[in-house]
């Protein structure tokens, strides 16, 4: 054998053995993109899951405020039912009261 051919055998040689390595480089790197692919996803899911589940808590806390203000609505209610039922009772007194200082 030549120099020539053993030069080209090398070379031969060198060029499979990089062309295998890029092609296991490929499918190595494929697998590893589904892998962050998935993890992406994952994490993703995780986010809009905890996010729904604070929309839920939101939701049951604005409820639980409307409840609240509702009652404290019938509350003033009273209140100012009873305030007039004492202004008239005051008026009354009043009344009254001039009454006996003209007398």
């Amino acid at each position: 054998m030549t120099a020539v051919e053993i030069v080209a055998l090398v070379i031969s040689i060198v060029g499979a053995v990089s062309a295998i390595c890029a092609i296991v480089a490929f499918f190595v790197n494929r697998g590893k993109d589904k892998y962050d692919n998935g993890n992406t996803d994952g994490s993703l899911r995780a986010d809009v899951k905890y996010m729904r589940n604070s929309f839920d808590d939101l939701r049951l806390d604005v409820k639980e405020v409307a409840r609240k203000q509702d009652a404290l609505g019938e509350r003033l209610i009273r209140v100012e039912e009873s305030t007039k039922s004492a202004h008239k009772r005051i008026d009354t007194l009043e009344k009254e009261i001039h009454r006996t200082e003209d007398n």
